[in-house]
């Protein structure tokens, strides 16, 4: 079993790697690297959602054979579930599972604009978000190189808006931090994108909880995924959480 990872705003192939640690042995995380960092830092930046879908498609549909899922934190949720839209359109296979992390569903407006705030603002605004090392936000060079990558990263998940489209047949499991700014009831809106009943887990934390509970977070994975592997893609069943 494939697990492809996609990573939050400014994130990278390395943004899951203690999640990664804690799967057994049969689920294989493969991180996706967008352009701009890491392996590709070489390539531009992409601004919208959907130029970032297409480079993922791109890159992805050749590896697509056997059982796959996907997950995503905040940007990464955005675009795993379009991709997996994508999939669909192209008539491929489309992911076992999706597990959509620290975002609100498609279908809650964006209010937030935050990626073409002054300088000065949208560093204070990383650091209250958390996930970014004081290190880097404290270095004129490093940020320098990052703050390109991501203001275009928040841009391209604020200014996104979701094409209506039927729901996918694929179940979906809902990750939030109970400090949060996605609510439960923004949460539980991820309903509309699937025939399969979701499920909404909550954890103590804030935008990063994911940070905190990477134990648990593989736990639920694995869980969810094995019950789906007995059970066969096309029949309906309860998610764990």
């Amino acid at each position: 079993m494939h697990l492809f990872c996609f990573p939050f705003a400014g994130g990278n192939s390395y943004s899951y790697k203690a999640i990664e640690a804690a799967l057994p042995v049969g689920i294989r995380l493969v991180p996706f690297e967008l352009p701009g960092r890491g392996t590709r830092s070489r390539e531009l930046p992409k601004n919208t959602l959907m130029e970032l879908v297409e480079d993922a498609f791109a890159n992805l549909k050749g590896r697509l054979q056997g059982p796959y899922a996907f997950f995503g934190h905040s940007m990464g949720a955005s675009l795993a579930h379009e991709l997996a839209r994508r999939i669909v359109r192209a008539g491929l296979t489309p992911p076992l599972y999706l597990f959509v992390s620290g975002r609100q569903a498609p279908s809650v407006p964006e209010k937030r604009r935050r990626w073409d705030l002054p300088k000065e603002q949208f560093l204070d605004m990383l650091r209250r978000l958390g996930g970014c090392p004081p290190e880097i936000l404290q270095s004129e060079e490093f940020m320098e190189f990052f703050e390109p990558i991501l203001r275009a990263d928040f841009e391209a998940v604020e200014t996104h808006v979701s094409k209506p489209g039927s729901p996918l047949d694929v179940p979906i499991a809902v990750l939030i931090g109970d400090q949060d700014e996605v609510t439960r009831e923004e949460a539980q809106q991820w309903q509309h994108e699937t025939t399969r009943e979701i499920a909404v887990s909550q954890f103590r934390g804030g935008h990063f909880f994911i940070f905190e509970h990477q134990r648990e977070i593989a736990d639920l994975i694995t869980v969810n995924l094995m019950q789906a592997q007995e059970e066969g893609h096309g029949s309906r069943h309860q998610l764990r959480s």
